[in-house]
């Protein structure tokens, strides 16, 4: 099932389904899940107001989906009061406020070992390597990613597959791991690849102005698109088997399995969750692949069209401006 989040012209938030699969998401037009619901009686239809209420409600959210999803295409015909066009809404980031994304860096071989890092320790010696990205970061499908200017002076893309959690949970063993995935979709890790604050600084600090100078890159509004739907889960059968392609200006740039991450999605919820409390509405990025833009200094430029494809889950697309 894919569910995803727009915006109505009144500023209401509606959780929506898309009508038909294809690849402009943002034209709609998409099934309001709650209109759906109510008229297909489900028992508590509040659950359907978003899909951060969907996920806390679990099981009953998931059902209570189906049902008004069920209603709507039996019931489908002119004037269906559940259809939300996008005359009257745009589609934004299927979660628009999670409380935390927490993101992998060095997650494939191939790209620890691209342009100057070089890194090459062995997968059996690494432990999960973790950030978080700020919820501000976070757009939707369609939305611009933009450069913000000094003290960023090169902006680049990452792609990823992001992964959405379901359940609140901690020590999460992984063996249970994947009990605790609501969904997933593409993601966009834009960084900011260098950094000028305008004044000299001690050269002695220098590895440490550059771990820093690396994390507040990954920090700017809009470095984090997402969408552009929520794939439930059980649509996945191996979420550890996807292609996964990454345009710019629909030229390729990176390509990947996720089968070749160094970090499982079970082990690193497992790791994850021996430090913090997972919740509903969370999000992993799970790194990415060779082919970023500083391994060729070849940087993200206004008017840039970036795509994040992976199979099964569809294409975010973001302007670049």
């Amino acid at each position: 099932m894919k569910m995803g989040t727009v915006t109505l012209t009144n500023g209401a938030h509606r959780l929506v389904a898309p009508v038909d699969a294809h690849d402009a998401p943002e034209a709609g037009p998409w099934i309001d899940l709650h209109a759906a619901g109510v008229a297909a009686h489900v028992a508590h239809p509040h659950v359907l107001g978003s899909l951060e209420a969907l996920l806390e409600a679990g099981d009953e959210g998931l059902h209570a989906a189906k049902v008004a999803l069920d209603h709507a295409h039996s019931h489908a015909g002119a004037g269906a009061t559940w259809i939300v066009t996008a005359h009257g809404a745009r589609l934004r980031a299927p979660i628009l406020r999670p409380g935390k994304v927490l993101a992998l860096a060095g997650n494939y071989m191939a790209h620890r070992t691209e342009g100057a890092s070089g890194l090459t320790t062995p997968a059996e010696q690494l432990v999960p390597e973790v950030f978080c990205k700020p919820m501000t970061s976070i757009v939707g499908h369609g939305e611009a990613i933009r450069i913000p200017g000094a003290p960023v002076i090169a902006t680049d893309y990452e792609g990823e597959l992001g992964v959405v959690i379901g359940r609140r949970g901690h020590r999460i063993s992984e063996a249970d791991a994947m009990q605790y995935v609501a969904g997933y979709f593409p993601l966009n890790d834009v960084s900011g690849r260098k950094l000028d604050p305008g004044m000299d600084r001690d050269p002695a600090q220098a590895a440490r102005n550059g771990y820093f100078d690396w994390l507040i890159g990954k920090w700017p509004d809009t470095f984090c698109p997402i969408g552009p739907w929520m794939v439930t889960a059980d649509e996945v059968a191996d979420p550890m088997k996807l292609h996964m392609v990454v345009r710019v200006n629909g030229e390729q740039r990176q390509e990947t399995s996720t089968a070749m991450m160094l970090h499982s999605i079970v082990r690193t919820i497992a790791w994850c969750s021996k430090f913090m409390t997972f919740e509903p509405g969370d999000i992993i990025a799970t790194g990415t692949p060779a082919g970023v833009g500083s391994a060729r200094g070849i940087f993200l430029q206004a008017g840039d069209v970036v795509e994040v494809e992976i199979e099964g889950l569809g294409i975010l697309r973001n302007p670049v401006v």
